[in-house]
């Protein structure tokens, strides 16, 4: 038995290029089932059954048979490409949607801002590059003075509050 050489390069759409040690070959593979110079095949719907069907051995049909093949699918995909009047589709961004309330803090909405100020710009309503200061954003703003309220408070009270860090062995500061 001898070693077997192939490998699928996509073109995008079905159309492909398959390469193996016979040669390389256009292909178009669709979930219907897929055509190229050495014949065609059609899925069944049963996984691991369909039908092949090899086009004859003529030497010079299956070049003429290709050219054509890739040819009828090149113009098939230009022809239904989208034109200059059609309505654009959405891009679809990477960024997922946020607003202030999604933030314990300003704190937290600032440092989401700051590292991301393209996708984050809905937090920035006011475009001054402070995240969350309009009030009623639902987001707690913590003061920025040494006496913010968080001394002598409790464990549970200190890691409820936002603009407080329980630090062990310390008590309850300022974030």
């Amino acid at each position: 038995m001898g070693f077997k050489f192939y490998r699928r390069i996509k073109l995008g759409k079905g159309l492909g290029l398959n390469a193996s040690k016979s040669g390389i070959r256009a292909s178009y593979r669709n979930k219907r089932g897929s055509i190229n110079s050495k014949g065609y095949s059609i899925r069944t719907g049963i996984p691991g059954l369909s039908y092949g069907k090899s086009f004859g051995k003529r030497k010079s049909g299956g070049c003429v048979l290709t050219l054509f093949v890739f040819c009828a699918l090149t113009i098939t995909l230009i022809s239904c490409s989208k034109t200059e009047n059609e309505p654009m589709e959405m891009e679809v961004s990477p960024c997922f949607d946020t607003n202030c309330s999604d933030y314990t803090s300003q704190a937290a909405a600032q440092l989401a801002f700051d590292a991301d100020p393209d996708c984050r710009g809905d937090l920035d309503a006011d475009n001054d590059g402070i995240a969350c200061e309009e009030p009623g954003n639902g987001v707690t703003i913590c003061p920025t003075t040494s006496n913010c309220g968080c001394s002598n408070k409790s464990k549970a009270e200190c890691e409820a509050s936002p603009c407080c860090r329980w630090i062990v062995g310390e008590g309850c500061y300022c974030d």
